[in-house]
């Protein structure tokens, strides 16, 4: 609601400086990533609750405010389409209702807005983007979970830690004041330096530097007392560079008036992550075809997927999160042969096949 009213005032703005393309622009991103991208897609299972509890009521209400502003802002340029939603939303016409920034004649309706929070979310959105792009880099699949996940640096966070948590699919996720705990250094020879000291030794100086232990040979370094190959080494000779440890992957974004923020992922892998990333994938691929369907998002469906004996084993507890995610009642999970009219799909090389059908 915040950050639809800090896009509403943008936007009037931006129309009345006669910036009417950028003004359009600007909308379209927030329905597009801030609304549909971001809030309804974290929460669907809010919506997706039997009972009308206060927390669904909550989120429809939150829907239904965000809408109708923006089929008013939507009005000038669009007029039939933001009519039309308006007038099912609320029961009245867009082009009739008050302009929701206000006027020197009529009072604004904007809901409250909390900039220190937008910024916070700001923070929280940008390290789930860089989770995804630090799982690209180490060819890691974006559903198969990390054990553990770390933030050094940035504002604080830690009412988002749940949020942050599952938009990274890290198991657990805390501060860290210290990046050096999860980085080593790397040596690397300055080839003009040395190429001027050890001219055709050169060859015997970087290969000797590859073997040497990094951490030891830089406090030599330091302490004046490192040789290679008989020749003396300063730091100058010489690039450090630190790189994360093995099992590590890191990446690092700069965030106006907090400095750096860095996110670092484990990504070793063992049976139990496994068993959880192959349910994601199963159920990506459920809720897939339940669209492709037409399915409503509270239809319950008949579902039986068919695993190989060589794929990952699913453990009850992912089976379960597989049955609750796609509302599958009844489920069954086979180790047999497929049926023919199976759909199927690949996870690691191993394919999966899967069945289903509403219960209406």
């Amino acid at each position: 609601l915040s950050r639809m009213s800090s896009v509403a005032k943008d936007y009037h703005n931006q129309f009345v400086s006669w910036d009417f393309h950028k003004a359009g622009r600007d909308l379209e991103n927030f329905v597009i990533n801030d609304l549909s991208n971001w809030y309804v897609r974290r929460s669907r299972r809010r919506l997706w609750e039997e009972s009308d509890s206060k927390d669904k009521q909550g989120c429809q209400y939150t829907l239904h405010e965000v809408l109708s502003i923006v089929s008013r802002l939507m009005a000038p340029v669009s007029p039939f389409m933001s009519d039309k939603i308006h007038n099912d939303l609320t029961g009245t016409s867009a082009h009739l209702a008050d302009w929701p920034v206000g006027s020197d004649i009529v009072k604004g309706d904007l809901p409250p807005q909390d900039l220190e929070l937008e910024q916070q979310m700001s923070v929280v959105r940008s390290l789930a983007e860089t989770g995804r792009k630090i799982r690209v880099d180490v060819n890691r699949r974006q559903r198969l979970p990390c054990r553990s996940g770390w933030i050094v640096g940035g504002p604080e966070l830690s009412d988002f830690h749940d949020i942050l948590a599952e938009e990274l699919n890290v198991e657990n996720l805390t501060t860290e004041p210290d990046l050096d705990r999860f980085q080593r250094v790397e040596l690397v020879p300055n080839h003009k330096a040395l190429g001027a000291k050890c001219r055709s030794d050169l060859p015997k100086v970087v290969k000797e530097l590859e073997g040497a232990d990094s951490e030891t040979f830089l406090s030599d370094v330091k302490s004046g007392s490192a040789k290679l190959a008989g020749y003396e080494i300063a730091e100058e000779d010489i690039e450090i560079r630190r790189v994360e440890k093995e099992g590590f992957a890191a990446m690092t974004f700069s965030v106006e008036n907090s400095g750096d923020v860095s996110l670092i992922l484990d990504v070793s892998v063992d049976d139990d992550l496994l068993s959880k990333g192959l349910a994601r994938e199963i159920t990506r691929r459920v809720q897939s075809k339940r669209k492709d369907l037409d399915m409503d998002i509270e239809d319950t469906i008949d579902l039986t997927v068919w695993l190989a004996e060589s794929s990952p084993k699913l453990n009850p507890e992912d089976w379960e999160y597989v049955r609750s995610e796609t509302r599958a009642n009844p489920a069954e999970l086979s180790y047999s042969k497929p049926s023919n009219n199976s759909d199927k799909f690949e996870v690691d090389g191993e394919k999966i096949n899967f069945s289903l059908k509403s219960n209406k």
